[in-house]
């Protein structure tokens, strides 16, 4: 998969209003936040999640919860933090970020090699 502007608003439709120097910007910033020699395979995925996470973040206000319950005739909204520790409550704060967690889990290192995890 490329790693540019077009691949990524291809599949994140929802980003493509956002300036293309405002997501090559972001693009560039994330790199470095993913190894790619360490995440083979899933580099892109996991890098596309992170720069729409950080896009996300932008124009949104969340607080990292997770809504509950609502009251549909009543107006009321109850919400719970799902986030255990600092960096899960940056990352709980949009479905990219949480889906960008969810998959880096599932990369294993097993000394200098490289394992695929998946649960069963």
């Amino acid at each position: 998969m490329p790693i540019d502007v077009t691949t990524f608003k291809t599949k994140y439709t929802e980003f493509a209003d956002i300036q293309d120097e405002v997501v090559a910007s972001t693009l560039e910033e994330q790199k470095v936040f993913v190894n790619e020699s360490k995440m083979g395979s899933k580099y892109p995925i996991l890098l596309f999640l992170l720069v729409a996470h950080e896009l996300a973040l932008l124009s949104d206000e969340s607080d990292g919860s997770v809504e509950v319950s609502r009251s549909i005739n009543g107006g009321s909204r109850t919400v719970k933090n799902i986030a255990t520790n600092a960096k899960e409550l940056y990352y709980s704060k949009t479905k990219y970020g949480l889906n960008y967690l969810a998959k880096r889990s599932t990369v294993r290192f097993a000394g200098a090699v490289l394992c695929d995890y998946q649960e069963n």
